[in-house]
């Protein structure tokens, strides 16, 4: 049975202009696109060989931010649809690393309002 209006993420999650590499063996492999963000957690689409359980080093990175490290664990992945997706959650996160994804999550949604004002504004024109 699906509860519409409820959510089980106690962070807001944002699409975000980012991409993201896991780090293992000190080397970077993986890139993918981040699908959204939160300081929680992301969805990254690409293809990799890490599953459910495995654990590495991300490193996220959105224009006009400093990149971001943090250790992430694949919580579920899957290919639906020709796309191949991870979701990761965020372990370990130092205060410095969350106020740093969370100055992602914020470039992101100020981009957006300026982008919904743009188009208002040019709307009404």
């Amino acid at each position: 049975m699906a509860y519409l209006g409820f959510e089980r993420r106690s962070n807001r999650r944002v699409d975000v202009p980012a991409t993201a590499s896991w780090y293992r063996g000190g080397a970077a492999s993986d890139r993918f696109i981040v699908a959204n963000l939160s300081a929680a957690g992301a969805l990254l689409i690409g293809d990799s060989e890490l599953g459910r359980g495995d654990s590495a080093l991300l490193r996220l990175e959105s224009p006009g931010c400093e990149p971001v490290y943090v250790h992430a664990r694949v919580v579920r992945g899957g290919n639906g649809d020709g796309v191949n997706a991870l979701a990761v959650e965020f372990r370990h996160r130092s205060p410095d690393t969350e106020d740093a994804i969370h100055d992602v999550v914020l470039s992101a949604l100020e981009a957006e309002l300026r982008s919904r004002r743009f188009t208002t504004q040019g709307a009404s024109v």
